[in-house]
């Protein structure tokens, strides 16, 4: 009887202990959950200040803009090849933009020979690091003109820095000394917004009565929810030259359209004769002539281009 009840006793206590071992798991999963569910909120702010963060504003400045034109270019770390340019308008900047373009035998193909600067480059070094290229770069040029300065100290985004140290920084440095003195290349540009989600954008330079350089470009909104067509969504943020995937629905590639425009206007020194220049036509047969229809920039082009022309002939400079 005596060992009977000395075993019961010890099932009993079994039982006790399981018991509470059984609630404090119970207790300590609590705790568990609810410290999950409060971590909820926190990566979810996280997740938006990551967003935040990849935010920037790439449009060029709408209506004219002129002035003295000063630019260099040089190839840095490794071959990529830092551009700055600068517009004067008598005392005060007026324009001041940075691109970049990567080295010939950049590690990843798809990006060997891009700019930076409106290309998908910047999305795909934000998804990376957390910060974009293109994002150091808006930020110091907001920085120059609002400070009317070039050189110095200034506020970069963390991760996105070493092409304003390594390149941007040390050109301004070398074009400062020059911002002194008037220089002999005018720069004109105009941009307008086309509808859609789209910006024409024209830059001229001239130097001694002469178009030394046109470009043409239309550049997407900053944001897919303001460009009206589907396909074209993706795109926010680039431009349709720098971009590396758009395709050109006249059939080709719009850097290869504007390049030669560039080209005909320095040799035929007229802005507005685009004779000869690819998808300028109605309709082409694609098998032969390697276009189908004609390129609608061409017509924003042109208008854009007038305008600039008839601001160039009351300067004096053509």
């Amino acid at each position: 009887m005596v060992l009977k009840s000395k075993a019961l006793k010890l099932l009993m206590l079994a039982g006790l202990v399981i018991s509470l071992s059984a609630c404090g798991a119970a207790e300590a999963q609590k705790p568990a959950e609810e410290a999950a569910k409060a971590d909820a909120p926190a990566q979810e702010t996280a997740a938006e200040s990551t967003e935040n963060a990849l935010e920037w504003d790439i449009q060029p400045p709408l209506g004219i803009v002129k002035g003295d034109y000063y630019a260099i270019e040089e190839r840095f770390r490794q071959g990529h090849l830092g551009m700055l340019e600068i517009v004067k308008n008598e005392d005060k900047l007026v324009y001041i933009e940075f691109n970049e373009i990567t080295r010939p035998n950049y590690y990843e193909r798809y990006y060997q020979n891009v700019p930076k600067r409106l290309s998908e480059y910047n999305f795909s070094m934000g998804d990376k690091k957390g910060a974009a290229w293109v994002q150091s770069v808006v930020a110091v040029e907001q920085q120059m003109l609002e400070e009317q300065r070039i050189t110095g100290e200034f506020d970069t985004i963390t991760g996105a820095s070493n092409s304003i140290n390594q390149s941007m920084i040390p050109l301004a440095e070398k074009l400062e000394p020059l911002l002194g003195q008037p220089s002999a290349k005018k720069y004109y540009s105009v941009a307008e917004q086309l509808g859609g989600g789209l910006t024409g954008f024209v830059q001229v330079v001239v130097e001694d009565g002469k178009i030394i350089s046109v470009r043409y470009d239309e550049i997407f909104a900053n944001s897919p929810e303001e460009i009206e067509e589907p396909a074209l969504k993706k795109f926010y943020r680039q431009s349709k030259y720098e971009s590396v995937e758009y395709q050109e629905p006249s059939r080709i590639g719009f850097n290869v359209q504007m390049d030669a425009l560039n080209a005909k206007v320095v040799e035929r020194q007229d802005l507005l004769d685009l004779t000869g220049l690819p998808s300028t036509d109605e309709s082409g047969d694609y098998a032969s002539s390697g276009f189908t229809i004609r390129n609608t920039a061409w017509d924003n082009y042109l208008k854009l281009a007038g305008e600039l022309l008839e601001e160039m002939k009351r300067d004096g400079v053509l």
